[in-house]
Order: C-alpha cells, then structure tokens, then sequence
C-alpha cells in the first residue's frame, strides 16, 4: 500500500514540475531583452500602460495563480491533498463508469413508469462519501473503473436471481405447506365428522332402546321389541318361547319395510358378541326373503282386486324348481342343524364346481333355499342357548340334598299339574287325615327315641359316600336337561305379542286422527277381593287400544274455520282390544258395562269384566251416544282370546 501511495505521490510531482517547467519557460520568452531601437521602446511603454490600463481581473488572477504556483513548487505537498486527489479522480471514473453503464430500463422498471417515484431510476447512483472512505483505506482506484462496475452489476444481478430463485422456492414451500394443511384440516373435519356421526347414530341406538323399553311396559309392542326382547333378556320381563323368525307372520309390506331398516340399524350399531352379530345377520337374510314375498303376494292381491292379469315376472315359476318339488326340498332342509346346513352347501358346491352335478339349475335353486334354512336354524339355536341361559338363572342348583328332595318335589308337581285344563276346586284342597290311624300309631310305643344297635350305624366307606353323592347329582342334572327340553318341546301358550299382533290385523293400519289409548286413560278401581283369589293369581289384563279424533265441520266451524286454521280436534270412536289369553272359563265371553264418571256428566267409565284369573279394568271415556250399527263401525266380539269392542258416536245434524 505505502509503494502504491510513493509511486502516486512522484507521478504527481513529475507532472507538477512538468507544468512549472512550462510555466516558466513561456515566462522567459515573453521576457527576453530584445534591442530596438527608441521608438520602439517608447511604443512598447505606451503599449504597457495602454495594456495595464485596459487589463482585466481575469488576466489579473491568472498572473496571480502563476505567482502562486511558482511560490507552491517550492512548498511540500501533504499527505491530505493526495487522498483529496486520489478520491476526486476515483470520483471521477465513477462518474464516468454510471453515464456510461446508464440504460434505459433497469430491472422492467423505466424513469417514467416505477412504483418507487423515482425520476432518475435510470441513472447509476455515485457514493462521493463512501469512495472517499474508500480510497482513504486503500482500495486501488481500478475498482471505480468501468470494468470493475460491469463485474459488480454482473454479480449484483446473479445475486438477485438468487434472491428472486430463494423467493420462489419459499413461496412454493409456502403454498405446499399450506395445501398439506389444508389437507390436514380436511382429514381431520372428516374424522370429526365421522365421530360426530358415528356418535349421533350412537344416540339414536340408544333412545331406539329406550323407546323399545317404554313401549313393552305400555303395551304397545313392535315387532323389533320382540326381537330385541329375544336376544337381550332381562329377569324382569318374561322371554318369549316361539323363535325370533316367527315375528314376521302377519305383517304387512310397509311394516316389514320399517322391520328392515330396524334389523340393519341393530346389526350395524349392536355389535357386542358374535352372537349378536349372527342373531341380526341371520335376521336380515330371513326379512329379506320375507319382504320379497310379502310384495309378490302384494302385488298378486291388488292385482286380482282390480281384475287385471298379474304380472308375467309374478306368475314364473323360480327357474330349476318346479313347483312340485317344492315339498321335497323343504323336506330336505328342514330339521336340520346350521352346521349340517353348511356341510350340505359345501358338498352342493364342490358338486357344482367339479361338474358331477347333474341339474345345475336345480341346486342354485335349493342353495338359494338353503341360505334362509341356514338362518332360520342359526335363530333357532341362538334362541334356545337364550332360553336355556334364562331358565337356569331363574332356577339356581341348589346343593346336597336338598336339591335333590326340592327337585323330586318339582318333579311330582309338574306332573300334578300338567294338564293345560284346571281340576276341580276338590283337587286341590287338603284331605282330612284318619283319627285310627294315628291311634294305631301312638299304640305302637311310647314317644322315647328309641335305642339302636352300634353296628347298625357303623361309618361309611369315603369313596362309597362320593359315589352315592355323585350319582344323586347326575340324577339331579338329567332331570334339570328333562325339564328344559318338554319346556322346549311342549306347544307354548299363546304370547301377548301375537294377540297384540292380531289387534292390530283387526283394527287395521293407523289412519290420520288416530292415537294409541294408552295407560293414561286408565281408571284405578277400587280394590275387591274375588271368590276365586285363593286358587288363582289376579293380575290385570293386557290391552292396546285406539282412539279416533277428527275435525267437526258443522255451520259453526264452516264460518270461523278453515283447512289452514281447523278447529280443534274431537272424539270420535274407540277400539278397544283386551287381551285374555289365560281364562279358565273359556267359553263365557267377557262383558263390559257403562258407570257413571261421579259429577262429571262429560265423560264416563267403561268397565270390562272377564272372570278368573283377570281383574275388571277400566277406562274413561267420552259420555256420547254411540253408533251401533256395524256398517258405522261398531264391533263387538270375542276371539282367539281377544276382547274387541269398537264403536263411534253418532253425528248430530241440524236442520232449519
């Protein structure tokens, strides 16, 4: 740095005594003694003063500039004046390097049109301050030359491209990560959405069961009440005896479509065990076979109602199974196990796949038969393992033997009381017991124990005993699988759900007005004691009634009414079904009589009475005359075990 500084430092004192050297030799010239002659001499004065008269300040200044050059050639120059050079000349390249480095755009942007305001965008900035620093601190001026700005702007530019390369990259980072989130999100909304989905038909599920439970105790059973019932059952409600596939005898289509959509609500929502799992799967083939046919029987009814021709699809026969041969192959599937019904398929398949099977047609057939026979007999066993289950819950084994004496009791008990008909009231009362005999008795001896033999009462041998003790178990354990299986085989009393289920058949579909008659409309009576309290269990009779309501168009109601403001509703009929499954005296028919609702003239108490072993119920109903004419809708009868008694009131009409 000092050798670059010495070499400038000379060159610019070279070039200054260059200039002095001129300087003076221009001055010795002008001064040289020339000879002339006098008028010469005097012209050159005159000239003199004439030319110190007209001389002017500039003239004046540059002889005094000279002056003071000649005085400063022979004064040191300092080091401040030569950095004061130095960077006034770097200056300068830079001035030169910017006017001719100047475009008429820089970077897309113009003077005229930027969004910065500047009107000398243009034009290359020069930083005096800095460049004096510069070259203050030894920077070579060649890094102010035109060349060392072309390599600066050329780096200037790669590093903007960079810089524009590193913005782009981030902002595709950016919009990546942004769209992995919303991803993301998405992913977790659905997952939400399913929970919450899955939770809301949770709810549903359960509220289903808690409607099914109310509507057991009320009486106003559906069909998937009875099927829940099978598979769920509980100490406090009596489970049913005939298989879950019999629930669909005597269903309508519609009824059998709601059936369908329960049934796979349950199989999807009630998936606890495996049994469970095969009870509703099993249901569902079986609903799915019924509903088929109860539409083809649908469709063949409304079509012999209107007297068309059925259609031609209705009519065919299943194609491979003729109707003649129908009862050979229910004989064929009926009876048997799930597990023998699954040996079968698979025998008919292998059959069929290797091509021994003579009429294909014939076996597609009777698989298609087999599937709903498989289910029926998968019911049939889940019921009975429930049944079982129940029994043996309700009846614990006792110990010892007092198991055994409590079961030789039942065993001569149910054998008394088999018969379905009740014995005469002499059966059952007690018998008198002979004075002789117990003379005879007390004549015997007197009423000290008596005094027994030791050898007589010898110990018995461990083994023995156990032997004897287990013999008396099995005894016990065969009688208890005896029990069970008549239980299972004995023909079951007519449920409550199959008369619910004829009620309804009689009362026919539910029309606009109806409503369920409820337990709220029942009348507490007071308590009576029967004649026949004492031989029989009184228990109040079941029941599943309607009532009819409508609108009364009369003049009144015409002129402050209409369909888009109806007037409130009014009574307008019962149905009443009671249920009297159990009567001993079947062939006298229940009665119902009328009573008086104490000071209420509006409304009334219908009494039904029946006999043993029911209690009389009653109900308050609307005081009206009633229709008792049978094209008006009024019935009275008793079927089946099933009270009906319909009726209408009647409708006055006024005339002027």
């Amino acid at each position: 740095m000092d050798s670059k500084r010495r070499e400038t430092l000379s060159s610019s004192r070279r070039s200054r005594k260059s200039y002095d050297s001129e300087s003076d030799s221009d001055d010795s010239r002008n001064s040289s003694p020339r000879r002339s002659s006098g008028k010469s001499r005097e012209r050159s004065r005159s000239q003199g003063r004439t030319s110190r008269r007209h001389r002017t300040p500039d003239d004046s200044s540059d002889s005094g500039r000279d002056r003071k050059r000649k005085k400063s050639s022979s004064r040191k120059i300092t080091e401040e004046e030569i950095a004061e050079y130095l960077a006034k000349k770097a200056q300068r390249k830079a001035m030169k390097a910017a006017k001719k480095l100047k475009t008429q755009s820089m970077s897309g942007y113009s003077n005229d049109s930027n969004p910065f305001g500047d009107s000398n965008l243009n034009e290359k900035f020069v930083w005096r301050k800095k460049i004096e620093r510069d070259v203050s601190q030894g920077v070579p001026l060649d890094m102010f030359s035109v060349k060392a700005e072309k390599k600066k702007q050329i780096e200037r530019m790669a590093e903007i491209e960079k810089v524009k390369k590193r913005r782009e990259e981030r902002a595709l980072e950016k919009a990546q990560h942004e769209e992995e989130m919303a991803i993301l999100a998405r992913e977790r909304a659905r997952a939400e959405f399913q929970d919450w989905e899955k939770k809301e038909e949770e709810f549903h599920f359960d509220q289903s069961k808690v409607r099914s439970e109310i509507r057991l105790r009320e009486g106003r059973v559906k069909p998937i009440d009875v099927l829940s019932k099978h598979l769920n059952v509980s100490d406090e409600m009596d489970i049913e005896i005939d298989e879950p596939y019999m629930v669909f005898k005597g269903l309508t289509v519609k009824e059998m479509e709601e059936l369908h959509d329960d049934i796979k609500m349950h199989l999807d929502m009630d998936r606890k065990t495996q049994t469970h799992i095969d009870f509703w799967e099993a249901l569902l083939v079986v609903c799915n076979w019924e509903l088929a046919e109860a539409r083809k029987k649908d469709a063949l009814d409304r079509a012999r109602v209107r007297g068309e021709q059925p259609p031609s699809e209705l009519l065919a026969e299943e194609r491979g199974l003729h109707s003649s041969i129908e009862a050979d192959v229910r004989n064929l599937l009926e009876g048997k196990t799930s597990n023998e019904l699954e040996a079968l398929r698979s025998q008919i398949e292998s059959q069929m796949s290797s091509g021994t099977a003579k009429v294909v047609e014939y076996w597609e057939a009777v698989l298609k038969r087999l599937q709903i026979y498989k289910a029926k007999a998968c019911l049939k066993e889940i019921h009975a393992k429930m049944l079982r289950n129940h029994l043996q819950r309700l009846e614990p084994p006792l110990k010892g033997d007092d198991m055994l004496e409590n079961d030789n009791s039942l065993r001569f008990s149910e054998e008394d009381i088999q018969d379905d008909d009740f014995q005469d009231a002499e059966t059952f009362s007690p018998e008198l017991v002979l004075e002789e005999e117990t003379h005879e008795a007390e004549e015997a001896g007197s009423f000290s124990p008596e005094l027994f033999d030791g050898d007589e009462n010898e110990a018995i041998d461990p083994e023995e005993d156990r032997a004897i003790l287990e013999r008396k178990r099995m005894a016990v354990v065969d009688e208890q699988q005896r029990r069970i299986q008549d239980a299972m085989a004995s023909k079951p009393p007519p449920s409550e759900h199959n008369l619910e289920l004829k009620a309804m058949k009689a009362m026919g579909a539910m029309e606009e007005g109806d409503a369920v008659f409820g337990s709220g409309a029942e009348v507490n009576l007071d308590s009576q004691v029967y004649w026949w309290h004492d031989k029989y269990r009184p228990r109040k009779p079941k029941y599943f009634n309607r009532v009819h309501t409508g609108y009364e168009w009369n003049k009144y109601n015409q002129t402050h009414y209409d369909h888009d403001n109806p007037p409130p509703k009014i009574v307008q009929g019962y149905k009443f079904n009671i249920f009297y499954p159990d009567l001993v005296d079947k062939i006298k028919a229940p009665t119902f009589t009328i009573e008086k609702d104490g000071d209420n003239g509006e409304t009334c108490i219908i009494r039904f009475h029946a006999g043993p072993p029911y209690e009389d119920i009653a109900f308050k109903i609307v005081n009206k005359e009633w229709e008792y004419s049978h094209k008006k809708g009024f019935k009275c009868t008793f079927e089946r075990g099933i009270l009906h008694v319909y009726f209408n009131f009647k409708r006055y009409r006024y005339r002027r």
